[in-house]
């Protein structure tokens, strides 16, 4: 039985879906009689790079040709459809990478006329796989080729070809075919085939393809045997690929949302017992914080990045809204890294419960970062208070005569002084350290004189950042690169090893976090009512 991504492969420009760009261009050129002597198609597998090269290969050897629209009834179309014409040779450069290949199936047949017709096509599959020699073997017959000949390479990995060579094809890139192509595609394979599936179902084959066409027609036939009475099932489908279902996902990030670490280990223990992978779940975790991450910082039409329904959409950002962006951010990252790390787990279960255990943790350091990971989940609860209190999802009762009073917390304001003077040789090493810096790297002396030099401690020179410059000046004053240069021309200057680094504002976060208990308080008397709230003199403003 032949395979589907064999049966449905397209056989005529109008067939191959994603690449109108592609399509149109390669058309006017054979209308035009201006066909290239050599192109390059590269891009992820699966988009159709090989198919286009063939339906133009196609196109010019059919026997109404050149044509755009060829028949594949021809003998010449038929041929080249079988892999049998003579003057179509496709060269497989992964199994074939030598010099000596290079010529002997193309430099010393290039020269001959064409057996059939009046074209020759030499069609050269993962191109990049070439050895340097056979690359400079080939160079010059690519540039001046005889007036018959047309090179198509094809890979997925253009950056390892060389420079000369890129600088002698037309180069096309294929992009990854969008969810939506794909599923109309499969549909029209299955009524072809008298079958019928789920949009869900589609979906889910479309999403696991990641863009490549063949990857989805490859799961698509395996759904197809697995189906039973014509109809391929969304359930039927996430069983034969290990997935879960989005309901299950929502519970789940619900529970790390609630650090609700007892029930996280439940839901993990059904997920193992059920069947699943821990590795596909992982995978599974990080497109959903992605996805949450998405309808954040994307305000409207986020549907359109993630490839969902608008309902879908609506979903991911109610449970948005009860994570920070922040906390999302740590998600992500934690659960891309242990899905690395647990190539090499001999338990894998082990690996994805300590990975959602650890994502149900708390920051409690006392850094920066850790505070400032606090302050904003507080500003994310509190925002949600405020949004729910306006919706009316809250209806305060009278309350009885013998109702608790809610006692806010109070807050002690931090304490202000003066800052400690700078020494003189402090501050005439760090004079001197901007002076050697405006000689050699500018942009990074602008960088620093925007900021405050606050002294030195235990050998390490410090500037002030303040918390609203932390996603500009404290990032890039921190990165390694950087602050490795400072130290570096501060040592020369002083004659001793020294450090930088940039420190944020602690006072002014420290405020941020007063200000926010403030207004958690207001909330408080808005919705309960002031009698029902006790204000100690320490928290007004």
């Amino acid at each position: 039985m032949e395979a589907l991504y064999r049966k449905y492969r397209p056989s005529t420009f109008a067939d191959v879906v994603g690449q109108e760009h592609i399509e149109r261009t390669l058309k006017n050129a054979i209308e035009q009689d201006k066909v290239s002597h050599a192109y390059l198609f590269c891009g992820p597998r699966g988009t159709g790079k090989t198919t286009t090269a063939r339906i133009l290969a196609k196109a010019l050897m059919c026997e109404k040709g050149p044509t755009i629209e060829p028949d594949g009834t021809c003998p010449e179309c038929q041929a080249i459809a079988q892999g049998t014409h003579p003057d179509v040779y496709e060269l497989d450069a992964a199994s074939r990478t030598g010099v000596e290949n290079v010529r002997e199936e193309i430099i010393s047949r290039v020269s001959y006329a064409p057996t059939r017709g009046a074209w020759k096509v030499y069609i050269i599959d993962e191109v990049h796989m070439l050895s340097t020699a056979a690359f400079n073997a080939l160079l010059k017959t690519l540039e001046e080729p005889p007036g018959h000949v047309v090179f198509i390479l094809a890979t997925t990995e253009p950056q390892k070809l060389p420079a000369t060579i890129l600088s002698r094809v037309q180069r096309y890139d294929f992009g990854r075919i969008p969810s939506s192509l794909m599923v109309s595609r499969m549909r029209e394979a299955l009524a072809d085939m008298g079958m019928e599936a789920e949009d869900e179902a589609l979906q889910l084959v479309a999403r696991s393809a990641e863009g490549a066409m063949r990857d989805a027609f490859s799961i698509l036939d395996m759904c197809v045997a697995g189906a039973e009475d014509g109809k391929i099932t969304a359930a039927q489908t996430r069983e034969m690929l290990g997935a879960s279902d989005k309901e299950f996902l929502f519970d789940f990030f619900t529970m790390l949302a609630n650090r609700d670490e007892c029930g996280v280990m439940r839901k993990i223990d059904d997920l193992m017992r059920s069947g699943r992978e821990p590795q596909v779940f992982l995978k599974e975790l990080s497109a959903h914080a992605r996805a949450l991450l998405t309808v954040k910082a994307v305000t409207q039409d986020a549907a359109s990045i993630l490839d969902i329904t608008p309902e879908m959409e609506k979903q991911y950002r109610q449970q948005a809204d009860g994570l920070s962006q922040a906390r999302l951010l740590k998600l992500l990252d934690l659960f891309t890294r242990s899905e690395g790390e647990m190539r090499f787990a001999s338990t894998p279960r082990i690996g994805l419960e300590s990975a959602a255990l650890h994502a149900c943790e708390e920051s409690t350091g006392q850094d920066s970062a850790a505070l400032l990971e606090r302050i904003e989940e507080l500003e994310t609860k509190l925002r949600k208070l405020e949004s729910d209190a306006a919706s009316g999802k809250w209806t305060v009762a009278a309350p009885p005569a013998a109702a608790p009073v809610l006692k806010a917390e109070k807050v002690q304001p931090p304490a202000a002084g003066p800052a400690a003077p700078v020494p003189t040789e402090a501050k005439e090493i760090w004079e001197q350290t901007l002076n050697e810096l405006a000689k050699t790297d500018p942009p990074l002396l602008g960088l620093l004189k925007r900021e405050r030099f606050i002294g030195t401690r235990d050998d390490v020179y410090q500037v002030l950042i303040p918390m609203e410059k932390k996603e500009f000046s404290y990032v890039r004053l921190n990165q390694q690169p950087r602050r490795e240069r400072v130290s570096a021309v501060l040592s020369q200057v002083a004659g001793r090893p020294l450090r930088f680094e940039a420190v944020l504002d602690q006072a002014q976060g420290d405020k941020r976090m007063d200000d926010l208990r403030q207004q958690n308080q207001a909330s408080l008397v808005e919705a309960f009512g002031r009698d029902n709230v006790q204000i100690d003199e320490g928290t007004k403003a």
